[in-house]
């Protein structure tokens, strides 16, 4: 036992990322191990080009299987988060694209509750995503993109079908800009927020509100036109924002406007 503890300490002593890794429970091991990984990487203490060490020591720090570690890193590698090269070892690539998008995901996550800095957000992105729909779209792209809306539009009161149908016109808008990072990002937004997009109060007026600008969205497309896009995107986002905190602010003070309670 004290010779396996002593190779242990050497091994934390050439890896010190190590100190921070931990057994892992015997269910699902190779995502415990992912799991771990990524906590690094957004701590900081694994950064773009650190190497790991060799399978055979993962599999010790662990405590698990060689097979388990290979799971891990074959999950990262496709993940683009790893880089194994033959004969060097298997390399951090935090620079790479998927994981920035997954990184800038978590951080929204974090803060999902705080929907004003989440519109921030999104006013910085989503009305450069209509200027370049308005450059790309074909005529089938603004056919799928005009039936959304007539769909949004027949949901009547259904309101979980239009949030998923307004989910769906933004995620399809950024289909149409051609950007695969900007897909990504709202693909991961949509997830995100689905859960806000229930919580806040929904009416018909609420509907009629993305409907409306939708519509305006779509039609600066249809004439090819990205600066009307992003402005009509840029209207859009600020008058669902005035709505969304103007609802988050009636159900905090019990359907009283906030206004006009006492400090």
């Amino acid at each position: 036992m004290r010779g396996i503890m002593g190779t242990m300490t050497r091994y934390r002593e050439r890896f010190p990322a190590a100190k921070n890794l931990k057994a892992v429970n015997k269910t699902k091991l190779y995502q415990e191990i992912t799991g771990q990984i990524q906590r690094l990487i957004e701590g900081g203490q694994l950064k773009h080009g650190d190497q790991l060490p060799p399978e055979r020591r993962l599999a010790e720090i662990f405590q698990v299987s060689r097979h388990s570690v290979r799971e891990a890193i074959r999950t990262l590698e496709e993940k683009n988060i790893l880089k194994s090269r033959v004969g060097s070892g298997t390399y951090i690539i935090s620079e790479d694209e998927p994981l920035v998008v997954d990184l800038l995901a978590r951080a929204i996550h974090k803060e999902k509750d705080k929907l004003a800095e989440i519109f921030q957000f999104r006013r910085m992105i989503e009305p450069e995503i209509a200027a370049l729909a308005a450059e790309q779209a074909s005529d089938l792209d603004v056919s799928q993109l005009l039936d959304l809306i007539e769909r949004q539009r027949r949901t009547g009161t259904d309101f979980r079908a239009a949030i998923e149908l307004d989910q769906a016109f933004h995620l399809a808008l950024a289909r149409v800009s051609k950007n695969g990072i900007l897909l990504k990002v709202v693909e991961r937004l949509n997830d995100i927020l689905s859960e806000s997009r229930v919580r806040i109060s929904q009416s018909q007026g609420r509907l009629e509100l993305s409907v409306t600008g939708h519509a305006r969205i779509v039609q600066a497309v249809v004439g090819g036109d990205s600066g009307k896009a992003a402005k009509a995107m840029k209207e859009h986002l600020k008058q669902v924002e005035e709505y969304a905190l103007g609802s988050q602010g009636l159900a905090r003070s019990g359907g009283k406007d906030p206004d006009t309670l006492d400090p």
